[in-house]
């Protein structure tokens, strides 16, 4: 029986001792030796602070880093993942809530590290490194240890602008780790091209499916998410077979041309999520690399990443809207109306997440956690926590999940109209002319606004949507802009953008 991530690294470092586990631009662990820096690291811990305590990494994104996440875990702590270019202000506002017990740090960001640490202990990784591991001590760490304890704390942004940390378990990994395996085929002869930052939870398909499989998974450098060329060069050298990528990011490589020329032809998966993909781009994809199994999914943090997934299995015309199909195994979705009812098919609801995937709540928030983690409505009998995602969502005649975008997404537009902005987004981004683009809505002045990048020109773009839009959708305003701004997670910047455009 699996209860905790690490029987994974010590199964795959028992069958694959000198295999490269994690690899990045300038260094390589194999699981023989993360697992032993993962063991030193944790015995430097367990002699400092105690089981079940926060710990901070505030390393830049390399091997090592992951190396102090699984030192977190052996010494019975749980790791909070820091971006290195956050602002102090932000780092402020996650240790008030979060009050680590311990940072680790790289040479790098010691500085800083240092100067946001505050009352909590701190050092730097690689000279915790040089600790002898203490066998007896880590033994009764994991004998101590059950499947609900934490595995690790995401801070997501919050609506009131203080950072949400989203709680994961190690049993609800285990489930998504076991999931990755058995329905995406992910095996010990994959190779994984790394994108997500590891603040970012789409990270976690890379990191567990390689500890539990003993796969390899190359960071990907970021310089090749501007030089495409450069990309596909390194998918190449690595033989990098498969990716889980924001939908940005495989945008932007269509856009550029690259598939056309030059291919990628050795991946064999091809996953997405994060973000709506847009069949135009998906197309140019699956007719540049038509071998590769193409997987759309969709999961907030707060359900260890990934709720529901659609393997594309059928031809879609550009402006077709993509499923994000049906729930993944030990997973069960509702879709409620407005009275907490089931919708029928074709109706509009929330889409609502039960199950052991869902997160345990948010870190010393019992508020938010109460508001958003709630009882199953359809159940009177006994106890069920089901998540409210806060994304409308319906059923097409194939059965399959419909997603439109978020509730606050959901608009009332010339006093009557009830419009869903993913449903002109997808319009948009169907337009040959559009690389990438948004709707936002000035609820002040009754606009709904067009915010693009790409070749069409503001009147030619408004005549194509015309074809495509109702009178009442169509946009009222367009902002034409040469690059987009995109969070740490590489999505679309939109709270930038309502604050540029929206007066």
């Amino acid at each position: 029986m699996t209860t905790n991530v690490l029987d994974y690294l010590d199964a795959s470092a028992a069958r694959f001792p000198d295999k490269i586990a994690f690899g990045g631009e300038h260094s390589a662990l194999t699981f023989t030796q993360l697992r032993d820096l993962s063991r030193r690291a944790g015995t430097y811990l367990t002699g400092r602070i105690g089981a079940g305590q926060p710990v901070a990494v505030f390393m830049e994104k390399t091997p090592a880093c992951l190396a102090a996440f699984f030192a977190a875990v052996s010494a019975g702590c749980f790791y909070v993942p820091l971006d290195t270019k956050m602002p102090a202000e932000r780092i402020k506002l996650i240790f008030d809530t979060l009050h680590p017990a311990f940072v680790f740090y790289d040479e790098k960001n010691a500085e800083a590290a240092r100067a946001v640490a505050g009352d909590a202990g701190c050092a730097l990784f690689a000279e915790a490194c040089r600790t002898e591991p203490d066998e007896a001590a880590l033994a009764a760490v994991r004998a101590a240890h059950v499947d609900t304890d934490l595995l690790y704390v995401l801070f997501t942004s919050g609506s009131t602008g203080v950072p949400k940390g989203v709680t994961i378990s190690h049993r609800s990994m285990i489930d998504y780790a076991d999931w990755l395996h058995d329905a995406l085929d992910m095996n010990e002869s994959c190779v994984i091209g790394n994108q997500a930052p590891f603040v970012f939870d789409n990270s976690t398909l890379d990191i567990y499916s390689t500890l539990k499989n003993g796969c390899t998974t190359w960071i990907i450098p970021k310089k090749c998410f501007s030089f495409h060329k450069t990309m596909v060069q390194f998918l190449r050298e690595h033989g990098i077979d498969t990716i889980f990528f924001v939908p940005s990011a495989l945008i932007a490589m269509a856009n550029s041309g690259i598939l056309a020329k030059d291919p990628p032809l050795g991946l064999k998966r091809v996953y997405f999520c994060g973000e709506v993909m847009p069949n135009r781009q998906l197309n140019m994809w699956r007719r540049a690399v038509p071998e590769a199994v193409y997987c759309n999914m969709y999961g907030p943090t707060e359900i260890t990443d990934v709720c529901s997934y659609y393997i594309v299995d059928r031809d879609f015309d550009d402006d077709d809207p993509l499923p994000i199909g049906r729930a993944c195994a030990n997973t069960r979705i509702l879709i409620l109306n407005d009275e907490n009812k089931p919708v029928s098919p074709g109706q509009t609801g929330e889409l609502c997440v039960l199950g052991t995937c869902l997160s345990l709540g948010y870190y010393n928030n019992p508020a938010q956690t109460e508001k958003a983690f709630v009882q199953n409505p359809l159940n009177t009998v006994f106890h069920e926590r089901m998540y409210r995602t806060g994304d409308l969502a319906r059923y097409n005649d194939r059965g399959e999940i419909m997603f439109l975008g978020r509730k606050d997404f959901q608009i009332k537009h010339q006093g009557c109209y009830r419009i869903e902005l993913g449903e002109i987004e997808t319009a948009l981004l169907a337009v040959s002319g559009v690389q990438n683009g948004c709707c936002l809505f000035d609820e002040a002045k009754d606009e709904i606004v067009c915010v693009y990048m790409g070749a069409e020109e503001e009147h030619e773009l408004a005549k194509l949507l015309a074809v495509k839009l109702p009178s009442y959708m169509m946009p009222n305003r367009y902002v034409h802009l040469d690059r987009l701004p995109m969070t740490i997670n590489d999505k679309i910047d939109r709270v930038t953008l309502k604050k540029q455009h929206i007066g």
